[in-house]
């Protein structure tokens, strides 16, 4: 059960990001911005993850009295934002949400929602990360993650 929110939190200097999908997987998002970050626990109200059509990963729908569960990352930089951007393409659009920590405590922190004009393409599937690691995971990590890693890094300075 989600905990009852009490009050929103400072945001620091840090961008905070919520992870409902693959990227909850610290392997995965470690292996797309170039090192490990730590997450917390967290939950999105008022959303649900469903299967992304003909792929292995979610897309969130608005779905009163629903919780998405998930990880909050609190020192992501605004680099790694940029790489994500990248990585998440023009299925996603990010979007400054509410989440709300195990503690109770609310904040505002990005997560990646699909873009408007794109509903289609998430089906009535439910998604579930225990389904994810136990069927595709690896392939996921072959496939979307290690090789298409240079198309999502930043661009030689």
């Amino acid at each position: 059960m989600t905990p009852h929110p009490k009050k929103i939190a400072a945001v620091g200097p840090n961008q905070r990001l919520f992870c409902y999908g693959t990227l909850q997987i610290p392997a995965v998002l470690e292996a797309v911005i170039g090192r490990p970050l730590h997450g917390v626990r967290a939950y999105l109200p008022g959303y649900a993850p469903f299967q992304v059509r003909q792929a292995e990963y979610p897309g969130l729908v608005r779905s009163p009295g629903h919780v998405t569960p998930g990880r909050l990352y609190r020192d992501t930089t605004a680099a790694e934002i940029a790489i994500l951007d990248r990585f998440e393409g023009r299925l996603y659009r990010r979007r400054d949400q509410v989440v709300v920590m195990e503690n109770g405590l609310r904040t505002q922190a990005w997560v990646y929602m699909v873009a408007a004009g794109r509903d289609k393409q998430v089906t009535a599937t439910p998604w579930r990360l225990e389904h994810f690691l136990r069927t595709v995971y690896p392939r996921f990590m072959k496939r979307f993650v290690e090789d298409r890693r240079e198309q999502f890094e930043p661009e030689p300075s």
